[in-house]
């Protein structure tokens, strides 16, 4: 890319938005400068314009943020963007913001993977600028790409780069402990049905739709986007059937359709929940379609009756009431998964509370075993009792095998 001799330093970026936050500027402005100055040197060395050093240097960050080999789904590209967005207004870096190793790693991923794509179209736009012959914008996108560049390098690909160990260290070391966002932790603490149901109906303007949703995720753990598929429930003797069209699914992960039956346990846990919901339904029928609106206002309410609580907080909470009745293949049938692996980064079966009880479980595929789970306490004495049998029965065999004879060797 072609550009002049004039100090870049003394431009400005084409529009506000295509620079560094004024927060980011000023905590970076000596590295900035010392990256100006080095960029202007290796112009002189090499005999050509100062641009030119810098879109060397902006190509060099470029190819070592790619050797990442990054693929985000189009999702995945959406939920950077916000993440990235709400960083750069607030002039922050994904260490200033995370509360968590988790957070961090997250916020982290989506400012390294939206950052390399602004710094790309920045230098993309200096190169039409250059053959249009606007030189002036030319040098400011230059400039923008190179400046951001600069931090990119320093805050993801150099080796003093900020790591959450160093901020966990000194968080500690100030008595401050981390705040979790673990969705298992919160769902080892979350509100039963009922309890939930009762700080519901304690918000001011709280409609009977949210509640009615915000059950279903309480007693079922489904997940919000299943919700937005639609949902159908149907009243039983005792309690609820759900069925579930699975979010996550292909031809060969997840499960297309799943029906799940719960009963209500004693009043205080989910007996209360389960009669507003049936009364629901005879009222009302048993469809349920949410809006992304409907549950970002599920989700608010949730926080609201207790900080952390969420749609996946309660999927954890019933994953472990799954795991502790239903076993391996009735807990994946009940998570809407097609192997019983997926289920080990959801709940654990020591942390059921039983606040609902689950009575089935079934799914339109077959769960397909693996061997990664650990075995479970009974399967372990069946695999003792097998060998002791087996052992046993050997060593009765060799007793009960009559003597062998000793025959004369030849020549006797």
């Amino acid at each position: 890319m072609r550009s002049n001799s004039t100090p870049a330093a003394e431009t400005t970026p084409a529009s506000p938005s295509d620079g560094l936050p004024d927060e980011l500027r000023a905590r970076y402005a000596d590295t900035l400068g010392e990256a100006h100055a080095r960029a202007k040197t290796e112009g002189l060395r090499l005999r050509v314009p100062v641009g030119v050093a810098q879109d060397r240097a902006i190509r060099a960050i470029l190819d070592a943020a790619s050797a990442s080999g990054a693929n985000p789904s189009a999702a995945t590209v959406a939920a950077y963007r916000r993440d990235h967005a709400r960083l750069w207004a607030a002039g922050a870096t994904p260490l200033d913001k995370a509360t968590t190793r988790a957070h961090f790693d997250r916020l982290r991923s989506a400012c390294r993977w939206v950052e390399a794509q602004e710094i790309a179209r920045l230098r993309d736009l200096a190169e039409t600028a250059r053959k249009a012959k606007d030189l002036d914008a030319m040098r400011a996108y230059t400039v923008a790409a190179f400046e951001r560049a600069t931090v990119f390098r320093l805050l993801f690909l150099d080796s003093e780069r900020p790591t959450w160990a160093r901020k966990a260290q000194a968080m500690r070391a100030a008595g401050l402990r981390p705040m979790s966002k673990s969705k298992r932790q919160a769902g080892r603490r979350a509100l039963s049905p009922d309890r939930l149901l009762v700080a519901l109906g304690q918000q001011p303007g709280r409609c009977a739709r949210v509640e009615a949703m915000a059950m279903l995720f309480a007693l079922f753990g489904i997940r919000p986007a299943e919700l937005v598929r639609g949902v159908a429930l149907d009243n039983t003797a005792q309690g609820l059937r759900l069925g579930v069209a699975g979010a996550k699914v292909d031809a060969v992960r997840g499960q297309p359709l799943r029906v799940l039956e719960v009963e209500p346990t004693r009043r205080g846990q989910s007996a209360i929940a389960l009669a507003f919901l049936r009364a629901h339904v005879d009222e009302h029928g048993g469809e349920f379609v949410a809006t992304p609106a409907d549950v970002v206002a599920v989700r608010r309410a949730m926080r609201q009756a207790q900080p952390g609580l969420s749609p996946y907080a309660y999927r954890h909470a019933r994953a472990s009431d799954a795991k502790a009745t239903q076993g391996r293949a009735g807990a994946a049938a009940w998570l809407g998964h097609s192997n019983d692996r997926t289920q080990q980064g959801y709940g654990n079966a020591r942390s059921a509370r039983g606040a609902v009880a689950i009575k089935a479980a079934r799914a339109s595929r077959p769960v397909r075993q693996t061997k990664t789970l650990p075995l479970t306490l009974a399967q372990r004495f069946a695999q003792v009792a097998t060998r002791l049998a087996a052992r046993t029965s050997s060593q009765s065999a060799k007793n009960a095998s009559p003597p062998r004879r000793r025959l004369p060797k030849p020549g006797w």
